[in-house]
């Protein structure tokens, strides 16, 4: 017989081990988070099978608590997200290109970071754990780099323009007016429909994601790393530094 209990504890107990397999096996570049639903789990065992599942994990979880509380670096302001660009999408955009011209070892034309895919609101001056950069982007997209014609660019700075404006490197500069890009400037450059442009972003946006279908059979090149782990190792390396952004009017709305 069944027993239904919900074991949202025991699940949640579970999420938090596999994802500290995932620190210790090294195994970052395919390990997913996905949504559990606890009411689809049973149990045989009822409370007791809960229980005795609790205290097996339980050093683990101390282990991994300890790793996510560690700091990592400083910030020396607060940070917010907003629309049309904001502190928090400027910082993530530029430390990001920064570390993807590392990888690649040559150099981008810019950076470009979904709106959708910064999760939390601000980020509170003082230390940095983390944790906290988990939360700020807890889904395991990838880095790519892309070629991208005229038409294709003119289709992205459409949806980002179209959706009020997403974090963008500081390498771009553009203005938003009723909902479309205009005076479009890359790397101090207007805009040409005639060349090609290296643009790096996740594997989520490339592979059609937030309105970008049009980037589906266009040719990835894949860094290996997780965007994370980009902002994770971006930040250890300032470890002594207090970092800071600003907004500098990269994308305006008119």
């Amino acid at each position: 017989m069944i027993v239904k209990h919900k074991i949202t504890a025991h699940v949640s107990y579970i999420y938090m081990v596999s994802i500290f397999c995932f620190f210790l096996s090294g195994c970052a570049s395919h390990f997913h988070l996905v949504k559990t639903d606890s009411n689809n789990y049973k149990t045989e065992a009822g409370e007791q099978e809960a229980t005795d599942i609790k205290n097996m994990i339980a050093p683990y979880k101390e282990q991994l608590d300890a790793e996510m509380e560690k700091v990592i670096g400083q910030l020396g302001m607060d940070m917010v997200k907003e629309k049309p660009e904001s502190t928090l999408g400027n910082f993530v955009a530029d430390l990001v290109h920064e570390q993807c011209e590392k990888y690649y070892q040559k150099s981008i034309d810019f950076t470009v970071v979904n709106y959708g895919g910064l999760r939390i609101p601000s980020m509170k001056a003082g230390p940095i754990t983390r944790g906290k950069v988990f939360e700020l982007m807890p889904f395991d997209n990838m880095m790519v780099i892309m070629e991208l014609d005229g038409e294709s660019m003119q289709q992205l700075f459409g949806v980002m323009a179209a959706k009020g404006g997403w974090p963008i490197s500081k390498q771009v500069q553009y203005q938003i007016k009723e909902g479309k890009p205009e005076e479009i400037k890359i790397n101090g450059l207007a805009f040409d429909p005639n060349k090609t442009y290296k643009v790096a972003l996740s594997d989520y946006l490339a592979n059609g994601g937030d309105g970008l279908f049009f980037l589906r059979e266009k040719k990835q090149f894949q860094l290996g790393k997780l965007f994370r782990d980009a902002i994770l190792e971006y930040i250890e390396s300032q470890k002594n530094q207090f970092l800071s952004s600003s907004k500098d009017g990269r994308v305006r709305i008119f």
